[in-house]
């Protein structure tokens, strides 16, 4: 049977108690100075009740506060992981044969966000050329970023306008404590068996920048393991890939011939008709059913075939809905059309419209 711990009021009632049975003739009204000494006692003994609890929830990684966590998963080797600064392609302009030099810094001109070059880079015969940045601000909140870029000190006959080639990638928070829980847990019940499935999972989920993993053992032959990483809000940046392959190899102990990449993203949109309650307006629901749409994909791993009959259930989940019809996707959508392509996907837009 669980331990209780009594509260205040049933602690100072129980030594009110003691006092009467020892003394027949005590006074233990509210004024007296028994009931004002033992209320204070009381007082002391239900924290030390309260510490002693904090300290019990403590010792269990899936009960303890953040901070333990963090300690009890350092000890077992499983460190918290660290922010990642996104990573982006810059396409610069100017007179043949001028070299940007790595480290250089560039600003980006709506945010105001600093990235630098992490190689250097020769205007090629064309009067172009294209270099890796990676951003001075760590996090996810940079991911996503287009548009144009400004040289903070342009070598003679570089323009000192640029532009990113695509959206930046591959920045990530500092790990949440469910993620590093999930992953204490996980080395705990199944725990390393020198290159099992789950150890090349686990492996690649050490590396910070890497929110996921799905394992294909011998995908492409006896003794192939590949990798399909993901992050938490796309697909890592080339960086961090190159880091989990270097760290997969560097502690996997059998032979085995290691693939690390990421998936082909496939962006689904929807459309679908609705009949809405009295009170509600199309826009309204629209906010919410983006919204729905976000979390119902964005939660999908790798090979996932989005049912549309999920989409369906979401719609008819929303405050407002009386009746649906969804007409795009007019079916199950899968991850890859293609066998050989591994794909995953993502949500793109979902449009609404009016039941006639």
């Amino acid at each position: 049977m669980a331990f209780s711990a009594p509260n205040l009021e049933t602690i100072l009632a129980g030594i009110l108690r003691d006092i009467k049975a020892l003394n027949d003739e005590a006074d233990i009204g509210t004024d007296s100075d028994h009931y004002i000494r033992s209320a204070a006692i009381s007082a002391a003994i239900e924290g030390l009740y309260q510490k002693l609890a904090w300290l019990y929830r403590q010792i269990f990684p899936d009960t303890a506060d953040e901070e333990e966590l963090v300690h009890a998963a350092a000890i077992r080797g499983v460190p918290q992981k660290s922010s990642v600064a996104a990573t982006g392609v810059a396409g610069l302009k100017g007179i043949v044969g001028v070299e940007l030099l790595q480290g250089s810094t560039l600003t980006h001109v709506t945010t105001g966000e600093q990235f630098v070059s992490l190689a250097s880079a020769t205007l090629g015969t064309d009067g172009t050329v294209t270099v890796q940045v990676r951003a001075k601000t760590v996090g996810a909140s940079l991911n996503g970023l287009t548009g144009d870029l400004i040289l903070t000190s342009p070598p003679l006959g570089m323009d000192a306008s640029a532009s990113f080639v695509g959206a930046t990638t591959g920045g990530e928070d500092l790990e949440k404590p469910e993620s590093l829980l999930a992953r204490l847990l996980d080395i705990i019940q199944s725990p390393p068996a020198g290159g099992a499935i789950y150890d090349f999972k686990r492996w690649a989920k050490e590396v910070d920048g890497v929110a996921d993993a799905l394992v294909l053992p011998g995908r492409r032959g006896g003794g192939s393991i590949d990798l399909v990483i993901t992050a938490s809000t796309g697909n890592p940046s080339a960086e961090v890939i190159a880091r989990c392959k270097d760290h997969v190899l560097s502690v996997c102990s059998v032979i085995a011939d290691v693939w690390v990449y990421p998936p082909t993203i496939r962006t689904v949109d929807s459309t679908a008709l609705i009949e809405l309650a009295a009170g509600y307006t199309l826009a309204d629901v629209q906010v919410a059913a983006q919204a729905g749409y976000d979390s119902l994909l964005g939660a999908m791993k790798p090979r996932e075939t989005l049912k549309r009959s999920q989409i369906e259930a979401m719609i008819n989940n929303l405050a407002g809905v009386i009746d649906r019809s969804v007409t795009t996707p007019i079916g199950n959508v899968k991850a890859s059309d293609d066998p050989l392509l591994t794909g995953w996907i993502r949500p793109g837009t979902i449009t609404l419209g009016l039941l006639e």
